[in-house]
């Protein structure tokens, strides 16, 4: 079985990990952003990913920077690295380790709408479809090699919020 590093923050993320489990990939650890103060009281909050994990008794790992805080994540024995919505650029040297390469799930049909917001600006631009795009992960920002999409279509009446819903269902 493919051994998987999982690396990912919010709650599309979040659901991208679930469906590794559910369909009964075994993930070997999950890295996330570290826990941030939010609300009026600024209590520390856990990211989706996190809490996911958790509930699923996974390794956590929490680099404040991922760029030189990667060398226990080298020691991992990992065929795999799949990436949804981290929110940091990853060293190269990691993206190399794992048998079979890293891949990113991104909520946008690459080379559409690269970085960050996708669901907000394929809204924001009227947009008619979007999708979601797993890709081969490389040195530059949604760069690598497209190796599958698959598309939803957006409608007049589409909220950020309903076209996350229907991205966060989509299958490639």
């Amino acid at each position: 079985m493919i051994k998987i590093l999982f690396m990912g923050t919010p709650d599309i993320a979040q659901v991208m990990l679930k469906r590794l489990l559910k369909d009964g990939y075994d993930v070997i650890g999950v890295v996330t952003q570290p826990d941030k103060k939010a609300g009026r009281k600024q209590q520390l909050k856990m990211s989706e990913v996190k809490q996911c994990a958790l509930a699923n008794h996974l390794p956590i790992y929490q680099p404040l920077s991922i760029r030189s805080e990667y060398q226990e994540l080298l020691k991992l024995d990992m065929d795999l690295i799949v990436t949804c919505a981290y929110g940091q650029f990853i060293p190269q040297v990691l993206l190399d380790a794992p048998t079979y390469g890293s891949i990113n799930v991104h909520a946008s049909l690459l080379p559409k709408w690269r970085g960050g917001a996708p669901i907000h600006k394929a809204i924001i631009e009227g947009d008619k479809e979007s999708g979601m795009s797993i890709m081969r992960m490389v040195k530059k920002m949604d760069a690598g090699a497209v190796m599958a999409q698959c598309r939803v279509a957006i409608t007049q009446e589409d909220t950020t919020g309903d076209l996350y819903e229907k991205l966060a269902e989509a299958r490639c």
